[in-house]
């Protein structure tokens, strides 16, 4: 099936970038722009760190009192040696040393805890604040991407660099700062056996070199596959929260589903081990070399030091101080090795966050205006839409054609899957169509920027779930310049006023549990009026959309808040969507969706009259609402 992409430099269309990414090499050149080198990453990630001066200074500190460490170490025992091998040494002397070693340890070692201990939630708030760009880069990009799996599993390698403390972002920071101290100590114990042999130091910067290399490769190899692995990690984990969730719990036991879930979760595993046994087998390839270059340092620096003291050229208490460096020196070498192996790998992915961040996931473009001088509704019309998801060839509506007065309440019903919220997203620019336009006063939606088209529309959807914020905030969708009486009113007019009331902090209440601990828990119902508030709480919408928005109500209750919307309307254009019929009666217009397809249109008292699928389904529903309507009437 032939896909309609637009170009929003030559049409005048925003992007459709829920079609356009769906090509994998167009997302990669897309995303990932250019290839960053470890340098470029390192300065973006550093610029807010030569910012603040006490977290270089406290950087600077660590690694001068954490890189005497070693040498005190090395120093003490060339001391403690040379006063052994002296006759007759006074214990007095041994003990002052031990205690002046003491001391500096405990120095240098409190002194390096403190600034490292007191500077790290600095690296945490960093990441968290790169972190909050990349959870409003989720909030604001197109709704449409969420559509595609290998977009995610893509989208996914973030969480590796700004998720976690020890890896990624605030990892690199953290080892980083630690580098520093293992950098000192290899400079003094470097030196130190420089001034012995220079082939001990030109050993080391060999293994160096050899290390790093052998860790780049095994990194970048994990690297290239992350889209695998993140694909396997995306699903079996939704298998694991579905697995573990309460809401399923019942119908896990009645049904005995547990066998399911492990029949499902078994190719997973094996592409999970598959994956790992790669990654094992590509670091048993190179660690041979690591482990030859590590012991080749120890055996030249251990033969150089035999044949000085073979020629007498270094006393025996140098001999040792030496042989403790080497020691020392051989640690401090692989420590630093795999710091910078570590910091490598961890930038690719923080490379990966930074092209996500940077990305323009928003389908940008549009100059047309709606002018909204005096204006209080919208006409809308549909001409020829026809839809399929991105990544499906499967029409979910098909040359629809469809107009809406303006202050027109049209309502559209239909069976469950006929197309209804698939048409709603469509009209508020939550997609684009396949095929035809959706113009609002004759304006094409898609010329019009995103941010404006959401503004026309205060919608209700079915599935609704509050945030954990006050009443208020929910309501207002906001947490500054909130207009308390109106959040009351609009409270009033969804029928959740009289819940509100009653709880000691009323509006200023807390919803749900997560952060306070006396949150309010409302119903399904009750959480469906908490955003029919909200959608009337926006002055600005010229259209009201009611997306099942009462599916939790009864039959009774559901239709009574409709006609109360009949007077709360004030003469803006609305559609109501519902599979109960008889909820629809007070509208001027009802339109019945049936397999992507308009098959009727009419008023009530005109669409029971033929003979269609809207008589056979009212009457099929009509016996429930008499039998409710009579009880009620008693």
């Amino acid at each position: 099936m032939q896909t309609q992409v637009n170009s929003s430099k030559e049409t005048g269309f925003r992007k459709n970038l829920a079609i356009e990414l769906l090509d994998k090499e167009t997302r990669k050149k897309y995303l990932h722009t250019e290839k960053h080198s470890m340098l470029d990453l390192l300065k973006d990630m550093y610029r807010p760190v030569l910012k603040d001066g006490g977290l270089v200074a406290a950087s600077i500190g660590y690694a001068i009192f954490s890189g005497l460490l070693p040498l005190l170490s090395v120093l003490i025992v060339h001391i403690l040696v040379g006063l052994l091998t002296e006759a007759n040494v006074e214990a007095s002397r041994l003990i002052m040393v031990a205690g002046l070693y003491a001391a500096l340890f405990i120095l240098c070692t409190s002194v390096s805890s403190q600034l490292k201990g007191r500077n790290s939630t600095k690296f945490m708030l960093l990441r968290l604040k790169a972190l909050n760009k990349m959870l409003d880069k989720h909030m604001t990009m197109d709704y449409g991407l969420y559509e595609n799996p290998s977009f995610l599993d893509d989208l996914g390698n973030w969480s590796r660099s700004l998720a976690s403390n020890n890896t990624g972002l605030e990892g690199s920071y953290h080892k980083i700062f630690e580098l520093g101290g293992t950098f000192i100590s290899l400079i003094l114990l470097g030196g130190l056996l420089f001034m012995v042999s220079p082939l001990i130091a030109l050993v080391a910067i060999v293994f160096v070199i050899v290390f790093y290399l052998a860790q780049r490769n095994i990194t970048s190899y994990k690297h290239r596959r992350r889209e695998e692995l993140q694909r396997v990690g995306r699903r079996s984990g939704k298998f694991a929260r579905e697995a573990s969730d309460f809401r399923y719990g019942k119908d896990m036991r009645l049904f005995r589903m547990e066998d399911r879930f492990q029949r499902a979760f078994k190719p997973l595993l094996l592409a999970y081990e598959k994956l790992y046994k790669a990654f094992t087998m590509r670091e048993l390839q190179l660690s041979f070399l690591e482990s030859a270059a590590l012991v080749l340092i120890d055996i030249v620096s251990f033969i150089v030091l035999a044949l000085q003291l073979d020629k007498a050229s270094i006393s025996i208490e140098a001999f040792v101080m030496l042989l403790t460096a080497v020691t020392l020196f051989t640690q401090t070498v692989q420590n630093f090795a795999q710091g910078l192996a570590f910091v490598k790998g961890e930038t690719l992915y923080y490379g990966d966050a930074i092209d996500l961040i940077e990305a323009d996931l928003v389908s940008t473009g549009g100059d047309m205006h709606i002018d909204r001088e005096g204006l209080k509704s919208i006409r809308l019309e549909l001409r020829d839409v026809s839809f399929h998801y991105p990544g499906s060839d499967k029409l979910i509506l098909k040359d629809l054609n469809l107009v809406i007065e303006p202050g027109e309440k049209c309502a559209l019903v239909g069976v469950n899957g006929a197309g209804k919220t698939t048409l709603v997203k469509l009209i508020t620019g939550l997609y684009q169509p396949t095929k035809g336009q959706i113009l609002i006063n004759g304006i094409d939606t898609r010329t019009i920027a995103q941010r404006e088209l959401f503004s026309l529309f205060g919608v209700v959807f079915q599935e609704v779930q509050p945030l954990a914020l006050t009443i208020a905030e929910n309501v207002a969708a906001a947490d500054i310049d909130i207009d308390r009486d109106r959040v009351v009113d609009c409270l009033k007019q969804a029928g959740l006023w009289e819940k509100v009331s009653s709880l000691p902090k009323g509006i200023d209440s807390p919803v749900l549990k997560v952060v306070e601990d006396d949150g309010i828990i409302f119903s399904g119902g009750e959480n469906q009026k908490l955003a029919i508030a909200r959608a009337l709480y926006r002055k600005d919408s010229l259209m009201m959309i009611m997306d099942e928005p009462t599916a939790a109500l009864d039959a009774l209750a559901e239709e009574k808040i409709y006609r109360e919307f009949d007077s709360i309307l004030s003469g803006k254009t609305a559609l109501f969507i519902s599979h109960r019929l008889a909820s629809t009666r007070f509208c001027d217009r009802i339109v019945l969706l049936d397999g992507g397809s308009i098959s009727q249109e009419g008023t009530h008292d005109e669409l029971i009259g033929q003979e269609g699928l809207y008589k056979r389904m009212f009457t099929a529903q009509g016996k429930y609402y008499q039998e409710d309507k009579g009880e009620a009437d008693q």
